[in-house]
């Protein structure tokens, strides 16, 4: 097994694997994963076996002697073929082990892709993780909601709320302004705690530019067309993802969220194009605890637990 570190010439090669993939989603296209590259130092792998032919990738990035799954993206770890086989993988955990001590690195943080992601099953990862001793240090709660399994426990009062409000005329608006939605999101997000999304607006607007099938914003309105609420939706082959959802004061009060939210997810599940409807994850401040409100709104649509897991190694 051959190691090479990503460069910006090898990236239509990067690119065409992570499309064919077993368990690869658009966020691990450079032109996704470069959109922040000044943030980074971009320590990517590409792995080769001994036919010369890619075999797998790693997004990462490293820092302060210590190699991270791409810490700008929410999950990471091993990108792999449809062909990879369990013993291969663990070829793979050898020899990037052997490159990090090579390297000078002290240590390596592995995140895994949530299984819902996966086109495949794709858990070899998880075998050769126990096999290492790697130590799990973070346990990320999203929740998702299966959207061709047995039905979804949707609390009434949110049909309750999502019918009254489409008989006074509120509505759902597909592929919607950005700037329709976003002072609703940096208000909010500031008001309650002093925080801005992860995106700055010019960012968000170039992603959708670069992936207008796969990142939308949908917003909710009222019968006179004024703007209450907003998601934004990534859309991958098994996932649709609620990236950022807020709703204004007055779409608060109006409960807004439970027609727009659970509208998307009767579409998505009539459409029958896609496994899952994500929301995220729901974990407090200290990245420990959970929060209970949070989480309690997403299971209220139906939603139930995905571990999100993070592993480290000492190398």
């Amino acid at each position: 097994m051959r190691i090479v570190r990503y460069i910006h010439e090898k990236k239509d090669e990067w690119d065409r694997f992570v499309e064919d993939s077993k368990n690869g989603t658009f966020l691990f296209l450079r032109d996704y994963m470069d959109y922040h590259s000044d943030r980074f130092t971009d320590h990517s792998l590409m792995y080769y076996n001994d036919k010369d032919k890619l075999v797998a990738l790693l997004p990462a990035n490293e820092k302060e002697g210590a190699l991270y799954s791409h810490q700008g993206l929410t999950y990471g770890g091993f990108v792999l073929s449809a062909k990879s086989k369990t013993g291969e993988v663990g070829e793979l955990f050898d020899c990037t082990i052997d490159h990090l001590r090579t390297q000078g690195f002290r240590e390596w943080h592995y995140k895994q892709i949530p299984a819902v992601y996966h086109k495949l099953p794709a858990e070899e990862d998880e075998y050769w993780l126990w096999r290492h001793g790697a130590v799990m240090t973070d346990c990320n709660v999203m929740s998702a909601i299966d959207l061709k399994g047995i039905g979804s426990p949707i609390e009434s009062s949110r049909r309750n709320n999502r019918n009254r409000l489409q008989k006074q005329g509120y509505g759902i608006v597909h592929h919607a302004p950005l700037e329709d939605f976003w002072p609703i999101l940096t208000g909010n997000l500031q008001m309650r705690f002093g925080a801005k999304p992860v995106h700055t607006f010019d960012e968000m607007a170039l992603l959708m530019s670069r992936f207008p099938n796969a990142i939308e914003c949908v917003t909710a309105t009222d019968a006179a067309g004024n703007v209450l609420a907003g998601t934004i939706l990534y859309i991958t082959d098994s996932v649709v993802k609620t990236q950022y959802t807020s709703a204004s004061m007055e779409g608060k009060k109006a409960k807004v969220l439970d027609l727009m939210l659970l509208g998307l997810i009767e579409e998505y599940q009539q459409k029958g194009e896609h496994r899952w409807f994500e929301f995220g994850t729901s974990m407090a401040e200290d990245g420990i605890g959970l929060n209970e409100s949070l989480i309690s709104q997403k299971e209220g649509f139906g939603a139930r637990t995905v571990a999100c897991r993070i592993y480290r190694f000492t190398v």
